[in-house]
């Protein structure tokens, strides 16, 4: 996505379509959406630059034993920031399937922080953890 004018609207498009195209499971495919220096915090761990990103979305990709139907998703997208060069979101994101024989669903909240780098728009941060125990 070339991002010429930055807007809640272009902000929240360019998520939604990062997830319809990641659904894919093919990195290259997303690759130019994810910064060179991207830094994204999962539960499992840090990951910082795209080739380290784009290892933990395969690892990610091969999935569990047992668990099929995946579907990930991003609802209550807020922007939090911004100006002509970057922009800041969180959201829940909701991981569905089914995993031995049952239905799961997992939510979760994250943060993503983009900037425009050669006139695209790409992830430069991402921080995903799960909602806390009651």
């Amino acid at each position: 996505m070339t991002a010429t004018a930055l807007s809640t609207d272009t902000v929240v498009q360019f998520l939604n379509r990062f997830e319809a195209i990641a659904e894919q499971e093919d990195f290259d495919l997303i690759e130019d959406m994810v910064h060179d220096q991207a830094f994204f915090r999962f539960n499992d761990g840090d990951f910082v630059g795209r080739q380290a990103v784009r290892a933990a979305f395969e690892k990610t990709w091969q999935g569990s034993v047992g668990v099929k139907k995946e579907r990930f998703y991003l609802t209550n997208i807020q922007v939090l920031s911004l100006d002509q060069r970057s922009a800041s979101a969180t959201y829940t994101y909701n991981w569905e399937g089914q995993g031995d024989g049952q239905s799961f669903r997992i939510q979760g909240r994250g943060t993503r922080v983009l900037v425009v780098e050669g006139g695209r728009l790409q992830i430069i941060h991402e921080h995903l953890s799960r909602y806390p125990k009651p």
